[in-house]
């Protein structure tokens, strides 16, 4: 749709002032435009990779909790342990114990640091007394406290965390200690499960500052000390905070990216040191589309002042001659509306009774008419009323007060599809002293699909992957929800918890595979089962 501009009487400089009101408001609108593009770029990643943290965060907090109900249980049992049936009996229940998903392996160790009964039968018998974790808990004995062990080397060249909780003797002094080893392969799964983009790594780090695990793995990073002034992971710690997202270039690859860190300290356990997962994402595929989208966008714009200027600048000289000169100026001029047809977003303009007078290309199409169907419609012609509602009090705000404003509109369609825009209104004066508003120029882009990506990420938070039930998480929170709305009415609460029985015969006899068919086929069970009103 062409800008209609007609021969200006005015002085010259009054006609260059308003070309540059005229640019610096499209400037300004595309300014404004890229750097909530960019906004948004690194909130949806940073909304992303905390949800990733989170997860892993979760996972491991609960793999801590397992890890220290199991160790407790073997710390109550060990006074049926002392003759050698009482043993074989404890062996068997250290085996018990040490299925939960997440452990490698459980030992029990005397205060002489022999292990006197432990899941790797080779191992019992070998003495432990110089490792550090066993003497940190010699040495800061606490039978309240769970103990996390900084990532040590074994002899097979593997990095492993120990779990340990203290023995106490009779009159509560140091006797030994009850520990479990984190499963590397576990936790490296979880961690890979968490990566969206071939441009991330994870990693799991000690609160002392020495990398546990790295996925992908990367040579000669298990083991290093993130313990560096500059470093994210100290500035992460000095914050006090549970969860920071940092951007700028990790110390522990020398990459530049967006990183999120969390601490994994479950609340319900007393914990001498805590973990940190850390998420990181390159920063180049990150805003790779917005640098694209800001190059266009400042081409188109360098294309539009240089169109602008020279057409003022060739109108002003003929116009001293000849109509016809100007009547070229008026051409070049409209190179202005013919850039703005290019530019990837949606441009438009409205007169003081917010009819449209002006837009680009694209919007256009998004309203499907023409040039001359458009001049002088209202909004109502385009949108159903509530959004016609909000679109009226934005240009209140800008024709009547004169407001700048920036905001979400939302559009739902006959059909229902619902469009979510990021719209910039900028009031239009006659004149340079601002005393009269006669109109107004918008831009707006559609963010439908970040925020349909938001949406679906907290979704991903809520449910588990494999069966598509609501995980933990989702429990906690509705839990609390339906209790408070059960005590509030007076009404019946009811909670069913179903087990499946030799659940892991299935898997040792058929595979995991086949074992998470049965849970699929479980939670297909339960949904078609279940009313619409209860919650699994």
């Amino acid at each position: 749709m062409p800008l209609q501009i007609n021969p200006l009487r005015r002085p010259f400089n009054v006609q260059w002032l308003g070309l540059g009101l005229i640019l610096g408001a499209l400037g300004m609108a595309i300014v404004l435009n890229l750097y909530f593009g960019h906004a948004h770029a690194a909130a949806r990643e940073h909304d992303r990779l905390s949800t990733q943290a989170r997860v892993i965060a979760e996972n491991t907090e609960y793999q801590l909790t397992s890890a220290n109900l199991a160790l407790e249980n073997v710390r109550s049992n060990l006074a049926y342990w002392k003759d050698e049936t009482g043993l074989q009996a404890g062996i068997r229940h250290l085996k018990a114990a040490s299925i939960i998903p997440g452990i490698h392996s459980m030992s029990v160790v005397d205060k002489e640091g022999t292990i006197t009964a432990s899941t790797r039968p080779e191992l019992i018998g070998m003495n432990l007394g110089s490792r550090d974790y066993f003497q940190e808990v010699k040495r800061h004995p606490n039978g309240d406290i769970l103990y996390v062990s900084p990532p040590s080397e074994t002899v097979l060249g593997t990095y492993v965390i120990n779990i340990i909780r203290m023995i106490p003797g009779e009159q509560g002094e140091f006797d030994g200690i009850v520990s479990v080893t984190l499963d590397p392969e576990y936790l490296k799964t979880l961690m890979m499960s968490v990566q969206y983009a071939p441009d991330m790594w994870v990693s799991l780090v000690h609160s002392d500052g020495l990398v546990f695990l790295m996925m992908p793995e990367r040579e000669n990073m298990e083991g290093m000390n993130l313990k560096h002034p500059d470093s994210f992971f100290t500035r992460h710690q000095s914050s006090g905070k549970k969860e920071k997202v940092f951007m700028g270039t990790a110390y522990a690859t020398q990459e530049q990216g967006m990183i999120a860190l969390r601490t994994i300290y479950p609340t319900a356990i007393k914990m001498d040191k805590p973990l940190v997962v850390a998420v990181n994402r390159d920063l180049d595929p990150i805003f790779l589309s917005w640098r694209r989208n800001a190059a266009v966008q400042g081409i188109l714009f360098g294309v539009i002042v240089l169109a602008s200027t020279m057409g003022l600048f060739l109108h002003q000289h003929r116009q001293r001659k000849l109509e016809k000169e100007a009547a070229q100026a008026r051409a070049l001029v409209n190179q202005f509306s013919f850039a703005l047809d290019h530019i990837p977003t949606y441009i438009f303009m409205k007169d003081q009774q917010r009819r449209y007078v002006y837009a680009n290309r694209s919007t256009l199409e998004l309203f499907q008419c023409s040039a001359e169907e458009l001049s002088g419609s209202l909004d109502s012609r385009f949108f159903p009323p509530e959004t016609v509602a909000q679109l009226d009090d934005i240009d209140t705000r800008v024709l009547i007060h004169g407001e700048d404003t920036a905001e979400k509109v939302i559009h739902k369609s006959e059909d229902g599809i619902v469009r979510i825009y990021w719209e910039i209104k900028t009031p239009i004066y006659e004149d340079d002293k601002k005393t009269r508003i006669s109109g107004l120029c918008g831009i707006a882009t559609d963010i439908t699909e970040f925020e349909l990506l938001k949406e679906k990420l907290e979704q991903q938070a809520r449910q588990d992957y494999l069966t598509g039930l609501f995980n933990r998480r989702f429990f906690m929170e509705q839990g609390h929800a339906e209790l408070v709305r059960a005590q509030r009415y007076g009404h019946a609460l009811s909670v069913l918890m179903l087990d499946v029985d030799h659940f892991k015969k299935i898997n040792d006899k058929h595979g995991h595979q086949t074992g998470d068919a049965v849970l699929k086929r479980l939670a297909d069970v339960m949904r078609k089962i279940l009313r619409t009103v209860d919650i699994a």
